[in-house]
């Protein structure tokens, strides 16, 4: 397939093709509390995971706006469909920035292959050795795991006088045990279990400084000459599950307006889309929605310029682009929650499309990354010359 703007339509063309399929799996994937194989399949073979994946490797390295705009049409459909499609292809985003020899291990025999991430209880441990760390214990929010074939571990290493310093550690699917425990209000499809590892060595080479994925050269940007893999890591990664709330908000507009366009009728027997209250509503909520990805556009075209010309963004544009995430997220639940009213009773039940994005945006907006008041704290704190509170960013 030539990469090119051309190419970038017919991804998103691809994903909003499955909307009617996903929809109709929504309530099923709620049941089984993970991603439906035929939805896993459906993602193959559109190739909608392999968006950030490195040519190299069989990917197509598009532009790091492309996983919002698709995750959307997704999520219109099934919001934790998805959030997992949006994960997992994010971390092959993650995974080009690490050295040759991992991607190698993981993309070299099996170019389909995916990676999952994980971040630990406090039942995990993680200890410095000469060749990378050993680990062991308990690392949950695993969304997706039971379709990879690897696990980038979330590793906090506590440093003397100074904050924990933090790195991805890469295990094959064979170190660790997945536990069945994902039972949420939300998002209930994705399949965020958790998994166990026994004393496990994690070599150098699978490792990733995060420290230094701030901007600019990266480990695996040396194998790969476009931006993507020079993006800063922490400062961009929340927008991918980002992607998936604009979906959410989408599909929760669609579960009102659908209704209304064929001329829904309250008790008295008068057109529920008369009211001038109700369309306010819906032109207040669509231009909520609108302003979260022109905000998303932008951080990323900005972030991307940077990169073009290997300018490692500064503190503050780092905090920035992080607080745009958080801000364009909870403009969707806004908008959802305007919405909210306009469901009336048939809204509240549990298997009410709209009931379900209701949900699923609340249990999305609920990831630190996207909680605003964390987040615009420390991007007001960096405004004021204070250092960032996430020594990540």
């Amino acid at each position: 397939m030539r990469n090119g703007p051309f190419d970038r339509e017919i991804f998103v063309e691809r994903a909003r093709a499955l909307i009617p399929r996903l929809r109709e799996r929504a309530g099923a994937a709620e049941q089984l509390r993970r991603l439906p194989d035929e939805t896993h399949r459906d993602f193959i073979d559109a190739d909608l995971y392999r968006l950030y994946q490195p040519r190299r490797y069989g990917g197509f390295e598009m532009d790091f706006q492309l996983q919002v705009d698709v995750a959307a049409e997704i999520g219109r459909g099934c919001g934790s469909s998805a959030w997992v499609q949006s994960i997992l292809g994010s971390h092959a985003w993650v995974h080009g920035m690490f050295v040759e020899e991992a991607q190698d291990e993981v993309w070299a025999k099996d170019s389909h292959a995916l990676v999952a991430s994980a971040s630990p209880t406090r039942d995990s441990t993680t200890t410095r050795v000469a060749d990378g760390f050993v680990v062991e214990g308990v690392w949950t929010f695993s969304s997706g795991v039971d379709h990879c074939q690897w696990t980038h571990l979330n590793l906090f290493v506590a440093q003397a006088g100074k904050p924990v310093h933090h790195y991805f550690g890469l295990v094959p699917a064979r170190d660790y045990e997945i536990i069945d425990d994902w039972n949420a209000s939300g998002m209930r499809a994705t399949g965020s279990k958790s998994i166990r590892l026994k004393r496990t060595h994690i070599p150098g080479h699978r490792i990733l400084d995060t420290h230094a994925a701030v901007g600019g050269i990266t480990p695996g940007s040396r194998l790969h000459p476009g931006p993507l893999y020079r993006l800063p890591l922490y400062s961009l990664f929340a927008h991918g599950i980002v992607g998936p709330a604009v979906g959410m908000a989408l599909g929760a507009f669609d579960a009102i307006v659908d209704p209304l366009k064929r001329a829904r009728l309250s008790q008295t027997g008068l057109s529920v889309g008369e009211n001038q209250s109700v369309r306010i509503r819906l032109a207040e909520a669509i231009s909520e929605i609108d302003a979260a990805r022109a905000i998303l556009k932008r951080a990323s075209d900005d972030a991307t310029a940077l990169a073009e010309r290997d300018i490692v963004p500064t503190v503050e544009q780092r905090v920035r682009f992080r607080r745009d995430g958080a801000y364009a997220a909870n403009l969707c639940l806004r908008a959802v929650e305007r919405l909210h009213p306009l469901a009336g009773a048939t809204g509240l039940a549990a298997d009410s499309p709209f009931q379900r994005a209701f949900r699923d945006i609340h249990a999305c907006c609920a990831h630190v990354a996207l909680t605003w008041d964390v987040q615009a704290a420390n991007y007001a704190g960096v405004l004021l010359g204070n250092p960032s509170n996430d020594p990540k960013l």
